[in-house]
């Protein structure tokens, strides 16, 4: 008997109070058709899943704002989810991300009753200059005050998200660090701001109006994040990732090992495994009407021939910790990345240093390159 893969559902809910002006991702702005969703998801369920053999060990419900969406209904669409692969909700990992509003004890208390065990906390910034520029719909102390009620429910691990590099000047330092992690926080996730193309940032500098930081300042921050947190017993195991001692996230390393997952919703993207190494990637619309009027009709199928997917899981890897195996790389890539320092041997694997990590998209593109 073969080794059953491991898997993972990300089930994407869009709506948000507001649209925050750095977003490119697929989100709507208004009331919430709360059952009608869940219908048009559980129906999405029944019509693809059976194309996602493997053993469900994740769940994710990425937005979005899914700490909007009714309880009731987050617990009905869980539920529903684990059964189909049989799955003890015991025996999973269960996120949810939250606004630092909505985690208040009666949502934490649904939560938990429904499944959920781990609650990803979008607080971005302590700082209260970067949260109105970042267009935030929390103030100051919602943060810490949402992260201090979640960890003192119990029953869940909790992560939080940062984001470095806004454009007031504010945070060319880590002092916020200190007090994040003087809490039992078990994870988290510190992004460098991308200003996308699509968005109010991107048309904001595109006119001039926004300048981006310095990269010099952005390097010496990431570094020193990098070092803070490491003196705070975390671990840097991904790009943009840090967490104590047995806290990575489940369902993210799937991605980046490159492993199946089912994406459920408004603009979700899946990932199936051939049994010859190719794969079909396919993304749901990005409108809620038009997924709504036919749930599990993706808007986009590509198709991904064996050597695409050997590059997708190199590179990915190459965005961890762990790497990959130093057999999955061309020799004269593995030579490049220890002679440049970008990465370093790990036993049989090559892992990026911090310095690739800083270079990451570099050795992406001589990934591409090469293989």
């Amino acid at each position: 008997m073969g080794v059953i893969a491991d898997l993972g559902v990300y089930l994407h809910f869009p709506w948000c109070r507001k649209r925050c002006p750095y977003c490119d991702f697929a989100v709507e702005v208004g009331d919430p058709p709360h059952e009608a969703y869940a219908d048009a998801v559980l129906r999405e369920l029944a019509s693809r899943a059976a194309g996602f053999p493997g053993r469900l060990v994740s769940i994710y419900l990425g937005g979005g704002t899914p700490s909007l969406w009714s309880p009731a209904q987050i617990a009905r669409v869980i539920a529903a989810i684990a059964a189909r692969w049989d799955a003890p909700l015991a025996d999973l990992e269960i996120t949810i991300e939250a606004n630092p509003t909505d985690c208040e004890p009666a949502n934490l208390t649904a939560w938990r009753a429904a499944g959920v065990n781990r609650v990803s906390i979008g607080i971005q910034s302590h700082d209260p200059a970067e949260l109105v520029v970042l267009g935030r719909d929390h103030r100051f102390g919602d943060g810490p005050a949402a992260l201090a009620r979640v960890i003192a429910h119990g029953g869940f691990t909790t992560s939080a998200d940062f984001i470095l590099g806004t454009p007031t000047g504010a945070h060319t330092h880590t002092s916020w660090l200190a007090p994040v992690v003087a809490t039992a926080v078990d994870h988290l996730s510190v992004y460098e701001l991308t200003i996308e193309e699509r968005t109010v940032f991107g048309r904001r500098a595109r006119a001039g109006e926004l300048v981006p930081l310095d990269e010099d300042i952005l390097t010496s921050l990431y570094v020193a994040t990098h070092a803070a947190l490491a003196v705070a017993g975390f671990e840097h195991y991904e790009i943009s990732s840090y967490a104590r001692p047995g806290k990575r996230a489940v369902h993210n390393s799937l991605y980046w090992r490159g492993a199946a997952f089912l994406g459920l919703g408004v603009g979700a993207a899946s990932l199936q495994l051939g049994v010859a190494g190719d794969g079909i990637r396919a993304t749901n619309p990005r409108r809620a009407s038009e997924y709504l009027a036919q749930p599990g009709a993706p808007a986009e199928v590509v198709a991904i021939d064996p050597r695409e997917m050997a590059i997708d899981r190199a590179w990915l890897g190459m965005r961890t910790r762990d790497g990959v195996a130093e057999t999955d790389l061309p020799a004269q890539v593995v030579d490049e990345l220890l002679r440049d320092q970008l990465a370093e041997r790990c036993g049989v694997r090559i892992c990026p240093t911090l310095r690739g990590f800083l270079m990451a998209d570099r050795i992406a593109a001589r990934v591409v390159q090469a293989m």
